[in-house]
């Protein structure tokens, strides 16, 4: 998973969440690329193809920006939730720290979805997950014990 935390002239401000403990941002432009260390200090740890107005540029707004991109950073780090494996016979959703199956027997609504539908998945609190393209709520006590929750059809 690799958030957008935001989009200023042409550049796009992301990090991926599974990757190494120092904070840091990556920028990526149509000419380019770059890595920049948050902390301790703000610093360029590698770039691509940019020159060297652009990385002065890109320290610039990171330092400006520096409080809203560790906000968003810790944010989806603390409640991360993603789909990290579809295969034949369910979906594999991972969340702070943890994976569960959903076996397509148990969970019928992601069978036959989109891949993009089943990869858009909200957490509305730590126990609540929405999927809004499937219009499916499912509580985290029901991918635990989908035995206690029976599929009911009328």
């Amino acid at each position: 998973m690799s958030p957008t935390v935001f989009r200023y002239k042409g550049y796009r401000f992301f990090f991926f969440s599974k990757e190494e403990e120092r904070m840091h941002i990556h920028v990526i432009h149509a000419e380019g690329e770059a890595k920049i260390w948050i902390e301790p200090d703000i610093e360029l740890e590698s770039s691509y193809r940019l020159s060297s107005k652009q990385i002065k540029e890109i320290i610039e707004i990171v330092t400006e920006r520096k409080d809203e991109i560790k906000e968003s950073i810790t944010t989806t780090l603390n409640n991360e939730t993603e789909i990290t494996n579809i295969s034949t016979h369910g979906i594999w959703l991972f969340h702070n720290g943890e994976e569960y199956f959903l076996p397509y027997e148990s969970f019928p609504w992601f069978k036959k979805a989109a891949i993009e539908e089943v990869l858009n998945v909200e957490t509305l609190s730590p126990t609540h997950f929405y999927w809004p393209d499937l219009d499916v709520d499912l509580h985290l006590d029901s991918i635990k014990h989908p035995d206690k929750y029976p599929l009911v059809s009328q």
